[in-house]
This record gives C-alpha cells, sequence and structure tokens, in this order.
C-alpha cells in the first residue's frame, strides 16, 4: 500500500523535473540563438521584407513581363528571357546531376550495405588463426592484381597502337574465352572433382578471366577513341559520342583499381580459409605456434598499413616510427599473446567488419555534400561533375545506411528455411534477403534522387554547377526576380518528381 502511495508522488515528481529541464533548455537555446522578438518590429526592415517579397512575386519569365500582360499595359509578341532560357538549361543540368549521382551511388551502397548490416555479419566467425591469414594474404593480393593488370595494361598499349590490331584482338581474346568456357571442364558441378580436375578447372577460370580483362582493356581504348570520332560527326548528338567516350576512359581508368580490390578480397577469402583448415586440423602445441606465428605477420601487416596510411596523409619525418617498428613490436607482443588464446576459439570477425563499415558510412553522412563539392571542385574544377562526384559520395553513405537498416529489419524465417536446406550463404542471400528488400530498396533510391535534385541546387553555390551557381548569383547582386525564375523552376521541377517517384512506386511496390 505504502508503494501504490508513492510511486504516483515519485512519477509527478519526475515529470515535474523533466519540465524544468527542458524550460532551462530552451531558455538557454533562445540565448544561444540570439532570438530577438524586436527586430520583427522593425518597420524598415519589414518594408525591405515586403519588397523582396514582390520582386520574388514576380518573376522575370517573359519579355514584356507576365503581370504586364495579364492587366493589359503591353502587346505585342511575348519571348523567354535570356535568364529564363539559362535557367531551362541548367534545371535540366541538374535533373542529370542528381540522377547520375543516385544511379551510381546507389549501385555502389547496395554491397556496402550488406557489410553493414547486424543480423548478417554478427553471426561469422572465425577462429584467430584464418583471421591473421587472411589479413596477411590482403595486401599480396592487392599487389597481385595490381601487377596483372599492369603486365595486361602494357599488352592492351601495344595491341592498341593502331585501331585495327586492337579491333582484331579483341575479337580473339573473345573466342579464345568462349572455346575455353566451351571446352573445358564445367566451373560448377554437382559431382566431386579430383585434385586434377579441380585443378584444370582452376586455371581455365585464370586464362578466361586474364582474357577478360585484356578484352575489356581493348574494348574500353577503343571505344575512347570511337566516342570521340561519333562525336565530331554526329551535330547536335555529339553528346552520344562523349558519352561513350566518358564511359570508356572511366572503364579504362578504375579497372586496375577494381581488379586490384577484388585480388585483395579474394586473397583475404582464401587465406583466411586454409587458415581455419589448417588450424582445425591440428592439435595442442602445434595449432597454438601456427596461431602465434600467423597473429605475429597479421598483426605486423594491420600496423604497417595503418602507419603507412598516417603517413601518406602527415608526412612524418622519420616514417619508420609509425611503419616498421610498431609493426614489429606489435607483432611479437601480439605473437606471445596469441600463445595463449584457445586456437579453435570464434572470433566474431563479422562484428569488425560491421563496426568498421557502419563507422566510415557515419563518418561520410556527417559530412554535407557541401562540403565535400569544395573539395572536388579543388580536385576537378568547377562544373557539375564535382557536383556529381559530391552527390554520389553523400548518396553512398545515406543509402548503405538506410539500406543496411532495411536488412536488419527482415523476416528471419526465410533465412532460416534457406539454411536448413544446406545452402551456403551466398545462397542464402540470393534467395532468402535479395527477395525481401528489393521493394524498399526501389523507394529509398527513388526518395534519395528527390533530395540529390534539392542538394545539387544548393551545391551549385560553391561552384558545383547546376542551377544553383546561377542562384547565389542573383542573390548576391540582389536580382530577386531573376532568383524567382529560378526559385519557380525548382519548385515544379521538384515536384513533378516527386509525382513520377510516387507512380513509379506504386507500380513497382
Amino acid at each position: 500500500m505504502n508503494e501504490k502511495r508513492i510511486n504516483p508522488t515519485r512519477k509527478a515528481l519526475r515529470t515535474f523535473l523533466i519540465f524544468i529541464g527542458l524550460f532551462l533548455l530552451y531558455a538557454f537555446a533562445v540565448q544561444a540563438t540570439e532570438v530577438d522578438v524586436a527586430k520583427l518590429r522593425n518597420e524598415a526592415r519589414e518594408e525591405q521584407v515586403v519588397g523582396v517579397l514582390r520582386f520574388l512575386g514576380d518573376p522575370d519569365i517573359t519579355d514584356p513581363d507576365v503581370i504586364d500582360l495579364l492587366l493589359g499595359d503591353e502587346t505585342g509578341s511575348v519571348s523567354l528571357t535570356e535568364i529564363t532560357q539559362n535557367t531551362l538549361r541548367l534545371i535540366l543540368e541538374t535533373i542529370f546531376m542528381a540522377l547520375m549521382a543516385t544511379v551510381i551511388g546507389t549501385l555502389l551502397a547496395i554491397p556496402v550495405s550488406f557489410l553493414a548490416a547486424r543480423n548478417l555479419m554478427l553471426e561469422i566467425t572465425s577462429p584467430l588463426a584464418a583471421i591473421m591469414l587472411g589479413l596477411i594474404a590482403l595486401p599480396l593480393g592487392g599487389v597481385a592484381g595490381s601487377g596483372v593488370m599492369q603486365l595486361v595494361g602494357r599488352l592492351v598499349q601495344l595491341a592498341t597502337a593502331q585501331q585495327w590490331i586492337g579491333l582484331v584482338a579483341l575479337l580473339v581474346a573473345v573466342v579464345l574465352i568462349w572455346l575455353a568456357l566451351r571446352m573445358g571442364p564445367p566451373l560448377v558441378s554437382t559431382q566431386k572433382r579430383g585434385r586434377g580436375e579441380t585443378a584444370v578447372a582452376l586455371l581455365v577460370v585464370l586464362f578466361a578471366g586474364l582474357l577478360a580483362l585484356f578484352a575489356l582493356d581493348v574494348a574500353a581504348v577503343l571505344g575512347s577513341d570511337a566516342g570521340l570520332w561519333l562525336a565530331e560527326r554526329l551535330g547536335f548528338l555529339a553528346f552520344l559520342g562523349n558519352f561513350l567516350n566518358v564511359i570508356a576512359d572511366l572503364i579504362h581508368l578504375l579497372l586496375p583499381a577494381i581488379v586490384g580490390l577484388l585480388a585483395a578480397l579474394v586473397a583475404a577469402s582464401f587465406g583466411s580459409r586454409y587458415g581455419q583448415e589448417m588450424v582445425l586440423r591440428l592439435e595442442g602445441t602445434p595449432a597454438r605456434l601456427l596461431t602465434a606465428a600467423l597473429t605475429v605477420g597479421g598483426t605486423a601487416v594491420l600496423i604497417y598499413g595503418v602507419g603507412a596510411a598516417l603517413n601518406w596523409l602527415y608526412q612524418f619525418d622519420n616514417p619508420q616510427n609509425w611503419t616498421t617498428i610498431p609493426a614489429l613490436v606489435g607483432g611479437g607482443v601480439a605473437g606471445v599473446l596469441a600463445l595463449f588464446v584457445a586456437p579453435k576459439r570464434p572470433f566474431a570477425i563479422g562484428g569488425v567488419v560491421y563496426t568498421i563499415s557502419r563507422t566510415i558510412l557515419n563518418a561520410l553522412r556527417s559530412i554535407e555534400s557541401l562540403i565535400m563539392a569544395v573539395i572536388f571542385v579543388v580536385w576537378v574544377g568547377l562544373g557539375p561533375f564535382a557536383g556529381v562526384m559530391a552527390l554520389t559520395l553523400h548518396t553512398i553513405a545515406a543509402l548503405g545506411k538506410l539500406f543496411s537498416e532495411q536488412i536488419e529489419g527482415i523476416s528471419e524465417g526465410p533465412i532460416e528455411a534457406i539454411n536448413a536446406t544446406g545452402a551456403n550463404r551466398l545462397q542464402m542471400v540470393v534467395y532468402a534477403v535479395i527477395p525481401q528488400i528489393v521493394p524498399p530498396y526501389i523507394a529509398y533510391t527513388l526518395y534519395r534522387w528527390d533530395i540529390n535534385v534539392r542538394m545539387s541546387t544548393i551545391i551549385g553555390f560553391v561552384g558545383g554547377g547546376g542551377v544553383g551557381f546561377l542562384l547565389s548569383q542573383s542573390i548576391r547582386l540582389l536580382r530577386y526576380r531573376e532568383a524567382s525564375v529560378m526559385m519557380l523552376a525548382i519548385a515544379v521541377v521538384v515536384s513533378l518528381l516527386d509525382y513520377i517517384s510516387a507512380s513509379v512506386r506504386k507500380r513497382v511496390i
């Protein structure tokens, strides 16, 4: 009885204290934000605001003016003003900036979202030896991939010295790839293979992969030349040739980095797999010694990589104090500590990957695209290209978080059903996760395009292209009638995109 009497009193006291705390918080907020109601009653400022509103309400769209035509004060032919024509041109640029950033950002955010999904990553565990061998193999795979692409690049340079030779080399490479896949052993077999058959299958895959890289790089070089040729001869359709040239140059530029990254990830995957198999086959002291030895190497690689990154950023006077020496000391200490760890104990490596992925996404989201645009303007110069890059990076961070949270909210039933059939992790993702996330992924992508259109107008204020640059100039020069034209165009475009995205979501989802 006493508790029932005291609880309402405590609850009322707690509510009162919360109210007092909120009151003090908002009172301090008013002081911090310098709120002054007296300024709202300043007659001079009121007249200025009214004048600005009247200018904004009379956009300079046509010549003669629209208002004058409605009042019958002007007669004759009507034409669009120069500012209206520039606005129409730049609003199209703004839309396509947002479209490119949304498409590229979405494609890159999808794989990132799986790494940042708690329910998929936390269940991934590996012994310490597997983790460390994966770390050791990671840079080795990257170096090997980069070396292979350097060799392929030299061959491509020789093959494309003349265009007809490059075309013949491309056709020969495609034919050899087809013959290797057709006449070689099947890549996927339902029966257990012997070591010889497995080795032959791996050689076929390696041979076909190298030829595919060569063919893709040759096609990129030839595509760039073809794009330039078409741009000179297509007249008003020259943008098609320029598009082909840009895509081909982008492939040629990014192919070495992509191959190096994929090679590093594949090497880390194989290293982790074989490290786990080795430690599971051993018992007692040999298993501990193997774990300690791999821990020395893996820790040294990790510390050296972090130190090298810091040295690249800060350019230390004695870089060995941040790379080699800490790597040796840290590796030795970690190796000694690894002797006291159970060799077969599983560690939540998936949780580490999840934490790192989420941290990177949160860090990128905390930086506004306006700041990113300033950096990219320094890199690539003024124009819409800088705006596209800034919007793309921010889109990856924003959609990566939204997509990962959508994965975390899926139903566990299909996952348990697929796992019960003995499916591997890739099959589980393909058949149990992806079908549940396609509709919300589409909805988020369309919504992000909406956001990017609005953000691209702001990015223009720092030279990131689009209608925002022209809008900032008009505002700075106090040309409010011109600014009103651009604001009206932005409002119309955003409204149309909202209607279109709603219609698409209704049909697709």
